[in-house]
C-alpha cells in the first residue's frame, strides 16, 4: 500500500515536470528507490521463475518492474526485453506471465525498436478474440520512443481499417501519456481536430477524453498559448461533448502554472540534496 500510495502521488510531479529538467532528478530519485525493491522481487520469485503467493505482493511486483524498466534500470530492462523476445521467437506460445503483460510489452517496445513494436502490431488480429489482451497491446505500443513509430501509429487511428473507431481515443491518450508522444499527440489532435468532428463521426471519438488526455501535462505559459488558440481557431467547427472539457483543460493549465511557479524550485532543491 505504501509504495501505490506513493506513486499515484508521484504521477502529478511527473505529469507537471516531465519536459523540464526535473524529470530527470525525479527519475533518478524514483530509480535510486526502486531499485531495492526491484531486486526484494527478483530474491523473492527465485529469479523471476515464480508468482508471488500474496495477492499484494503480485500488484506490488507489478510497480517494481514498471518503475525500475521507466527510470532506466537496466537489469529491469533486460528482463523484459528477454521475456518479450521470447515470445518474438515463438509467436504461437507467450511466456510472459498475465499479470506481467502490460508492463513487459510497454517496457520492451519502449527499449526496442521497429522490430518489437512491428511484432505487437502484427499480433493485434491474434489476441483480439480476447479483449483485454488486445487492450494491453495497443496501449502498448503507444510506449515507443521512436518518434516514426509514434506518428505511424497516430495516423493508424484515422483509418477505420488499421484501427477500430471506437479505439481511436484511448490510443491517441496514450501516446499523449508517453513523454516521448506528448507534443506529438497534442499537435496530432490540432491538426487533424476538423476531420476527427467533422468527417469521422462525432459518435465514434470521445473528445472529452481527446481533449483532457492530450493537455493534462500542460503547464507553461505557451501551452496555455496553444490551448486558448486551439480554442479560437476551432470555434466555428465546436468541440460537442469536448466543450466542457475544453474550458476545463484552459483552467487546469492556469492552476498548473502557478503551481510550478510556487513549487519547482523547492521540489528541485530536495531532489537534488536526496541525489547528493
Amino acid at each position: 500500500m505504501p509504495w501505490q500510495s506513493a506513486l499515484n502521488n508521484l504521477d502529478y510531479f511527473y505529469l507537471m515536470f516531465t519536459q523540464t529538467d526535473v524529470y530527470e532528478l525525479l527519475q533518478n530519485y524514483t530509480k535510486k528507490q526502486v531499485t531495492p525493491l526491484f531486486e526484494h522481487f527478483k530474491s523473492i520469485t527465485e529469479d523471476w521463475s515464480r508468482v508471488p503467493s500474496s495477492h499484494t505482493d503480485q500488484y506490488n511486483q507489478v510497480n517494481a518492474i514498471r518503475f525500475a524498466c521507466s527510470t532506466g534500470v537496466k537489469e529491469c530492462q533486460n528482463l523484459t526485453t528477454g521475456w518479450y523476445r521470447q515470445w518474438m521467437d515463438q509467436p504461437n506460445h507467450n511466456p510472459i506471465h498475465p499479470n506481467l503483460r502490460s508492463t513487459v510489452y510497454c517496457s520492451a517496445i519502449a527499449t526496442g525498436g521497429a522490430e518489437e513494436w512491428d511484432f505487437g502490431w502484427q499480433m493485434l488480429p491474434e489476441n483480439a478474440t480476447i479483449a483485454i489482451e488486445a487492450d494491453k497491446l495497443m496501449s502498448s505500443l503507444a510506449c515507443a520512443k521512436d518518434h516514426v513509430l509514434l506518428k505511424r501509429y497516430l495516423e493508424y487511428t484515422l483509418d477505420a481499417s488499421m484501427i477500430r473507431k471506437q479505439d481511436a481515443t484511448s490510443i491517441i491518450v496514450d501516446i499523449a501519456g508517453n513523454p516521448d508522444g506528448q507534443t506529438l499527440a497534442w499537435d496530432f489532435v490540432r491538426k487533424n481536430w476538423a476531420h476527427m468532428f467533422t468527417e469521422y463521426g462525432v459518435g465514434s471519438f470521445n473528445f472529452a477524453s481527446l481533449i483532457s488526455g492530450t493537455t493534462k501535462t500542460f503547464s507553461t505559459e505557451s501551452e496555455l498559448e496553444q490551448l486558448l488558440q486551439f480554442k479560437s481557431d476551432n470555434s466555428a467547427i465546436g468541440f460537442g461533448s469536448g466543450t466542457a472539457a475544453l474550458e476545463q483543460a484552459i483552467e487546469k493549465t492556469k492552476a498548473n502554472i502557478k503551481w510550478v511557479s510556487e513549487n519547482q524550485r523547492e521540489i528541485t532543491d530536495w531532489l537534488v540534496a536526496e541525489s547528493a
